[in-house]
């Protein structure tokens, strides 16, 4: 009899590591800021590091859980996805990494090419992905983008930047590699 882990798809295994990796590099991107630094406008469009990592939060959730899950909701492409949620910041990233892990496990039984389990027909102007794997990689792409705003803000804030080779936050006096 095979194993689950044989019958697991390899693309949507890695593509939801490299998921769990990136709320991972956004909570240490982040670690020891200050309440009142994560709630401060970082941008001029208004939005806070809480803010942003409230909107992967909720984007995580909504493509994991809904999109790829088959969990519908009523969806308002004009309402804003947690952008500044009312939880104690280190409560907020908690949740996010619990939370992440428990889609990223809930998903992992499904094919990469396999359909969403659910799609709002008619949202983003007609935008679409058709497989489990563009879904995924939907996701990454927009953590990525999330994980270079908190640097560039991160760096402007106290002037630290993320070390991946010792996976850590440093000062930018420490060396210029990144």
């Amino acid at each position: 009899m095979a194993s689950y882990e044989a019958l697991r798809d390899p693309v949507t295994d890695e593509l939801l590591d490299w998921i769990e990796a990136s709320l991972g590099r956004i909570a240490g991107s982040v670690a020891g800021l200050s309440e009142a630094q994560v709630r401060a406008t970082a941008a001029p469009s208004g939005w806070s590091i809480a803010g942003l990592v409230g909107h992967v939060h909720a984007s995580t959730r909504f493509w994991l859980h809904n999109v790829i899950g088959g969990n519908a909701v009523e969806l308002d492409e004009r309402g804003v996805w947690d952008n500044d949620p009312i939880v104690p910041f280190p409560a907020l990233l908690e949740r996010v990494t619990r939370e992440t892990s428990d889609a990223c496990a809930a998903v992992r039984g499904r094919s990469s090419e396999d359909a969403p389990g659910w799609w709002p027909e008619g949202a983003w102007g007609g935008y679409r992905q058709h497989t489990v794997r563009g879904v995924l990689m939907h996701v990454l792409n927009d953590d990525a983008a999330h994980v270079g705003h908190l640097d560039i803000v991160r760096e402007l804030l106290d002037g630290t930047v993320w070390d991946d080779a010792g996976n850590r936050i440093r000062t930018t006096a420490d060396g210029n590699g990144s």
